[in-house]
């Protein structure tokens, strides 16, 4: 077995070649993996993994749970736990940045385990296994606490830097945060208005099925029924319970996400605005005005005679739109704390 503790992939790893994949799963699931590699076309079966979390810049990454397709992109991230089957694939005209940590056997229980357990406790027993841990299968927005510790590893080991000793802290710490914001959106479901622990625990799981499928299929034509029914509710509870926990309707959460995307590609490209209108699911450029309007934007700050994806030296990345204006934070401050 190799003696480091780290592997970190900057090609998507190419297992389909028979080679790679005797020593690929040799170590596979002994050790931490990162993958941080550009493709445009690239797709893995469905196969056993380890407890791993997923992120994917300038375009989609889709993963394929249950039968149920999952598109990760610039404002989501996954979470999958260990032993879950799945696939993967990307089909881009452009290069997709995939970033993907997979966790070794046994390092989230042992994180757990530090958390949960009292400091006098741990003294004496610094090695015992922690309990499994199980994360909510759900598409999460960026925000402020996860985002910085996958950014930070990202552009480490964008930079070339592989050192082993600090990989592994920051993944020591990147998961404390995610457990800690795990156990924050566990403690949401008690806004749910149910008397029962367990039914408001398999609502606040549903919730997550709706949020999933509006940032997965926000370019089709849905609406809360459609929504509703992924959530496996009745339109009128479903809605209920949506606002009650996230302070917003359905509607607004999907408009609001076809407005980032519509904002990228704004900035991202040189489409017109009737196609951009149409592809993120607006169907006309009047209705796209108008909610760019809604968050305080103008069409024509955000288009630019920059090359796609080109920022001045120290300005903001093209790629992540920026709600600039008042009306735009405070938006954007409403959105579920995925």
């Amino acid at each position: 077995m190799p003696e480091r503790a780290n592997l970190i992939y900057r090609e998507m790893p190419p297992v389909w070649d028979q080679a790679f994949r005797a020593r690929f799963y040799e170590c596979w699931g002994h050790e931490n993996a990162v993958i941080s590699a550009h493709a445009r076309r690239v797709e893995y079966p469905d196969y056993e993994q380890l407890l791993s979390i997923k992120a994917a810049f300038g375009g989609v990454e889709e993963y394929f749970i249950d039968g149920q397709r999952v598109a990760v992109d610039d404002d989501t991230f996954l979470i999958l736990n260990a032993g879950r089957r799945y696939g993967s694939r990307i089909c881009s005209s452009t290069p997709v940045h995939s970033f993907s940590i997979f966790f070794r056997a046994g390092l989230a229980e042992e994180v757990v385990n530090a958390l949960h357990q009292r400091p006098e406790w741990l003294l004496d027993n610094p090695h015992v296994e922690g309990h499994p841990i199980e994360f909510d299968e759900r598409l999460r927005e960026h925000e402020t606490y996860i985002k910085p510790a996958l950014a930070l590893i990202q552009q480490t080991l964008d930079a070339g830097i592989s050192d082993e000793d600090w990989l592994e802290e920051q993944l020591y710490l990147l998961l404390g945060r995610m457990l800690e914001a795990e156990h924050k959106h566990r403690r949401a479901s008690e806004l749910i208005p149910s008397a029962k622990r367990v039914t408001r625990q398999e609502l606040h799981r549903r919730l997550g099925l709706a949020t999933t499928f509006i940032h997965t299929s926000f370019r089709e034509p849905i609406g809360l029924r459609e929504i509703a029914l992924a959530a496996h509710l009745s339109p009128f509870h479903f809605l209920r319970i949506f606002k009650a926990v996230f302070g917003m309707t359905p509607s607004t959460l999907l408009n609001r996400k076809r407005t980032l995307e519509a904002q990228r590609l704004i900035r991202c490209s040189r489409r017109t605005m009737t196609e951009i209108a149409v592809d993120v699911g607006f169907g006309s450029r009047t209705s796209l005005f108008r909610h760019l309007k809604a968050f305080g934007v103008a069409p024509s700050e955000l288009r630019t005679p920059l090359s796609p994806r080109k920022a001045q030296p120290g300005g903001p990345d093209p790629s992540q739109p920026q709600l600039e204006t008042r009306q735009g934070r405070e938006l954007l401050a409403k959105q579920p704390k995925a």
